[in-house]
């Protein structure tokens, strides 16, 4: 049986334990929201998909050092900008055969985390599915068809351990992909998180905005920017990846009424990831000499909403 501590208790952190629990691994869960990790102790863990409730045992805790064990895997789903307190604070859960794995938004967090972790034990990749979180230690997911978990290792050679770790996902009934090289699936990611903000900045919910004149425009010419940054850095694309959905962010029964999380935190006047998704892109489209106009825009009337929330009607 492989010990998994997830750090971060939010949603994704929460669906993924259930998802691991079920594949037969032992669990721990790692917030320092005490309402989260209380509600958690007392009443057990609460899962709704498509409409079923499950609870389930889980152990959780406010901070690593209260696990007196090493982990097999490490797994990070905190918001990026908590990375490097994370990664630095679960030290204490690995030794030599520890993996550390990030399935966070956006691009960096790799880097954030080699400052830490020998970068031969580094997994990452991507959740492609939704939720939202219905209160302290119960969550939804908002999970389709189309759902899946992608990781693949930093040095992109795979080995038995890691198809070891996608063997226990695998048992969620959500679809697995583990592949030497993740890049091109990191980066379809990317491009669909890149138009989040645009929800946030319209106050709509994806099917409202998407049913709205000129947004699909808008979201495509950020979307193609992301797509050209990733060409020009060498990661290649399939024809049936770039149309998936007609290349469009689909409306989706499941997705129609959700706010996305950037827009989630932007309505509730939080800190968003844009550092780690528009403002990554527009970084790495600097490096590779692709103009990224309507990243950067959305990147910095982010920013000054988050340094003036307090000044806003």
């Amino acid at each position: 049986m492989m010990k998994f501590a997830i750090v971060g208790a939010g949603v994704m952190g929460s669906l993924m334990g259930a998802a691991l629990l079920k594949g037969g691994a032992q669990v721990w869960l790692i917030d320092p929201n005490q309402e989260i990790t209380n509600a958690v102790r007392t009443n057990g863990l609460k899962v709704t998909i498509n409409g079923v409730e499950e609870k389930v045992a889980v152990n959780a805790v406010c901070s690593p050092d209260e696990i007196k064990d090493k982990m097999d895997v490490i797994l990070f789903l905190v918001k990026g900008y908590h990375s490097e307190a994370a990664a630095h604070s679960a030290q204490c859960l690995a030794d030599e055969n520890s993996y550390v794995m990030t399935l966070q938004n956006g691009i960096g967090n790799v880097e954030v985390l080699e400052k830490y972790y020998k970068r031969d034990k580094i997994l990452h990749g991507i959740l492609e599915f939704a939720g939202k979180m219905l209160a302290p230690g119960h969550v939804q997911g908002l999970i389709g068809p189309n759902s899946k978990i992608c990781f693949g290792p930093t040095q992109k050679i795979i080995k038995d351990d890691m198809k070891k770790i996608a063997a226990y996902f695998e048992k969620s009934k959500i679809k697995v992909i583990l592949r030497e090289d993740i890049e091109n699936e990191i980066w379809l990611k990317l491009r669909n998180n890149a138009t989040n903000v645009i929800f946030g900045l319209l106050r709509l919910t994806m099917g409202q905005a998407l049913g709205a004149e000129g947004t699909e425009e808008l979201m495509k010419m950020v979307r193609d920017e992301v797509i050209a940054v990733a060409k020009a850095k060498g990661i290649a694309f399939t024809e049936d990846e770039l149309c998936v959905n007609g290349g469009k962010t689909p409306i989706n029964p499941e997705l129609y009424a959700h706010l996305p999380f950037t827009a989630q935190d932007m309505k509730n006047k939080k800190m968003t990831e844009v550092e780690y998704i528009n403002g990554a892109v527009c970084r790495e489209g600097k490096k590779v000499g692709v103009s990224t106009p309507y990243n950067e825009m959305l990147y910095r009337m982010i920013r000054i909403m988050e340094n003036t929330y307090a000044m806003q009607f």
